[in-house]
Order: structure tokens, then sequence, then C-alpha cells
């Protein structure tokens, strides 16, 4: 829309009406559409990870009857919160933050409106009315629990107020359907007495993954908190390497089990840790018969040396470490083993020289606690970083452990900005499993 469309638009709201879409172009939010009902605006930055993508496209409409309200909150200090999609309004003391049902849509929030708060408690919030005004429909059957803390934190599970519902939606209600308005989707509200918004932060946090923890262990009603769009990782990565839009009878024969993970693995694009161990369990399940061939492989070539001398103690002892050795490796030096055995060297030289993956895989890069990756390096081989980096992710993910040992690489979590960052090394992961069926195949 253009500037003088949306002047021409601005005047003919009221003073209030008018105040809140200036307030929102703050946070570059324009106007883009409006009518008796309702008003339609831009996403939200951070709700557009994609400058192009659908969701901009549509915008975000919400009942022109709430522009009051979204005046009154936007007036009272609100910031978007640095981490999860949400919002923090510092001056009038809560954050909000948006609740995702991993199951069937509808599904958490139903069974939620048939809970009953375990005590008759009372706040302020209650009893002075300055609860936060939420978007709902008079004819539609909202959840409304209001839940009283021992001291100054409340805790409240509603449809979302208008600040966070124009900060955090991307296009879910569009003009056509303004006759169709239903469930603006639910949100945690923590009330603090609180005015710094790190603290703040940090604070709701806890209390809201304590709240969500009881819920589903106690209730099962499951439901996370989500995070902005824009800063979960460039998951376009996935589409990059084109092959080829020519589909065959398989020429390749895959094991069932391989297929399932490889499988499993792209679907779980909501869990960057899960895909990463999903392709992680193909390369497992192959290292003993990498360490076994190459073992057998160093026997054969001992056994056809001419100087072999098997009434020689020491021929045989060569035989016996051999063996011996192969059975007692730790689980990164197999990992390697697979990799060197497995993985065609300008496979992997290809891989790093697309791409920015030199600045991931670096010392700068944002997976910390892992080995680096650096192609020049002369002192170790590629193949060795590589498995050697793939198997530090690995730890890091499973090894959630509790111990100063670990300070320096904590738990891969699956939320997260490591967990958002995780895509190169997922696309690497993916790689060497591949790699690997490629040559389990080859050598049939």
């Amino acid at each position: 829309m253009s500037e003088e469309e949306t002047s021409s638009l601005i005047h003919e709201f009221d003073d209030v009406e008018e105040e809140a879409i200036r307030l929102l172009a703050k946070f570059k939010i324009s106007l883009r559409d409006a009518g008796d009902g309702y008003v339609t605006f831009s996403p939200y930055e951070k709700m557009t990870p994609r400058r192009e993508n659908q969701m901009s496209r549509i915008g975000v409409s919400l009942p022109r009857a709430f522009l009051a309200d979204l005046r009154d909150q936007l007036h009272s200090g609100v910031v978007p919160h640095s981490a999860l999609r949400g919002i923090v309004a510092p001056a009038a003391g809560y954050a909000e933050m948006v609740l995702q049902d991993p199951r069937l849509p509808g599904n958490g929030s139903f069974r939620l409106r048939r809970a009953t708060i375990s005590s008759e408690m009372t706040c302020r919030h209650i009893e002075e009315g300055v609860r936060i005004a939420t978007l709902r429909r008079e004819d539609h059957v909202h959840t409304n629990l209001h839940i009283a803390g021992n001291g100054t934190t409340c805790l409240e599970i509603s449809p979302a107020s208008p600040a966070c519902y124009a900060l955090t939606a991307f296009g879910r209600y569009t003009p056509r359907e303004r006759d169709h308005w239903g469930s603006f989707g639910l949100t945690v509200k923590v009330y603090l007495e609180s005015d710094k918004p790190d603290r703040m932060e940090k604070d709701a946090g806890e209390v809201a993954s304590s709240l969500l923890y009881e819920l589903d262990v106690r209730s099962g009603i499951r439901f996370h908190i989500d995070r902005w769009l824009a800063e979960r990782g460039d998951r376009s990565i996935l589409q990059r390497r084109a092959t080829t839009s020519v589909i065959r009878f398989p020429e390749i024969s895959i094991k069932p089990e391989m297929a399932t993970l490889f499988g499993f693995a792209a679907s779980t694009i909501d869990n960057p840790p899960l895909a990463f161990l999903s392709y992680y369990q193909i390369l497992e399940h192959n290292l003993a018969s990498a360490v076994r061939r190459r073992a057998l492989r160093k026997m054969a070539k001992e056994l056809s040396d001419p100087l072999f001398n098997k009434s020689s103690r020491d021929d045989l002892l060569r035989i016996f470490m051999i063996g011996e050795r192969s059975t007692h490796m730790s689980e990164a030096a197999q990992l390697r083993t697979l990799v060197d055995e497995c993985v065609r060297p300008e496979a992997l030289t290809d891989f790093f020289a697309t791409g920015d993956h030199l600045s991931h895989f670096g010392k700068k890069g944002p997976i910390v606690g892992v080995e680096t990756v650096n192609p020049s390096n002369p002192q170790v081989s590629l193949a060795s970083q590589v498995a050697d980096r793939v198997y530090g992710i690995r730890n890091r993910i499973v090894h959630a452990k509790d111990d100063p040992r670990y300070g320096e690489a904590p738990p891969l979590l699956p939320e997260g900005p490591e967990a958002d960052a995780l895509w190169p090394d997922i696309m690497l992961a993916r790689l060497l499993a591949t790699e690997v069926i490629l040559d389990g195949h080859a050598g049939t």
C-alpha cells in the first residue's frame, strides 16, 4: 500500500485508533487495509524469516474494536521478547508468550477449558481488575485461567492480547474471513513485580516452564513456548542442493530401518538436534562393519606378506593385535574409521567449498565446545576433523549431564540459539549418512 493510501485510511480512524497505528509503526508494522470491522497490518519482521514468503504477503488482521486496547498496551511500553515469540511490558509488569499445541490443533485448548484452578486464592489482578485485555468473541468459548501465586507472581492462560497478537501472528486471518473470527490462539501471561526486561524474561521463562511441565505430568496437557520464526536458523539449506526431477525405479538397495531413520530426520524440522541424531544413528549402525572391514584388510595384508611366518610368535602377535585393537576402539575412533573408509574425500571437499560453511565450522562458529573444521589444516585430515566434530555434537546432545566437567560444553537442547544454528551440521551428518549408505550398496 502506498504512503498516500495509508494516510487516507488513517484519516478514517478516531484519535485513539490513529495512535495505535502510529505506535505499531515503531516496530516497522504498517497498516495495509481496513474495513468496518477489521484492520490488517504487515507482519512483524521476526515473523517473516524470508522476505517474500506467503506469510508476509497475507498480513495480520484483527478486529477493529480492539485498537483501543492495542493502543493502551503499546502506550505502556511493550517490547518484543528477546528470544521467545512474545512480548514484555516492563512498566505494566508482565511478560506474554505464545503457546503452541504439539498435538492436533485445539486439543490442548479444549482440555484446558474443562480445567479448574487448584485454589480460590485471589490476587490484585482479579480484585483490582488490572488483567491484560485479550482478543475474544462474545459467542466463542475461551480458555481463561488466572492462577494466583503465593507471592507477587501470577500466571494466566488466555487468548492472546492485541499487542502480542499483532507482533506474533503471521497471516492466520485475512480480511475475507473477517466474519468468521475464531480463536486468536493462547498465550501464557506471567505477572511480575519487576520493571527490568532481562530479569522479567528470566523469571517469566522459569515459572512458565514449570507450569508447562506440571500441565504435562499432572493433567496430560502438552504445550510448548514457541520462538521467533526469524531466529530458527536458515532451514532453506535443506533445499539448496538440487538433484534431479527425473524419478526412476530405485537402483540403490537400502535396509528399511535405514530408510526409516533417514526419512524421520527430514520430518523433525522443529527439533534440529533430533534430526542430527537420526542421521548419526545411520552412522552408528555401520560403525562395527567399517572397523571390521579395515581390520580384515590389514590382516589379509599381513598374511599375504611373503615374509609372514606362521611359526613366528611375533608375526602371529601382529595379527592378534590387529583384531584386539579393532574390538577395543572407542566410538570416536570407530567414527573416524567409518568416515575414512566410507566417505569419498571429494564429497567432503565439495561440501566445504559451497556456501558459507567455513564461518559456521570455524572458531567463531555458533556451536561451542566441539571441534572446528578447516579443510586447509595440514596436520589433521579433513575426514578426521569431520568425524571429531560430528561425535562432539552427538555427545552434547546425548550427554545432558549436570557436571562441572562439561561446563565448557553444556547440553545442546532442542530449543535455543545453538539448536537453531545447527542446520549446516545436520546437512554434514546427512552427507555422511548418504555416503555410508552408498558405500554399503557398492560393497554388496
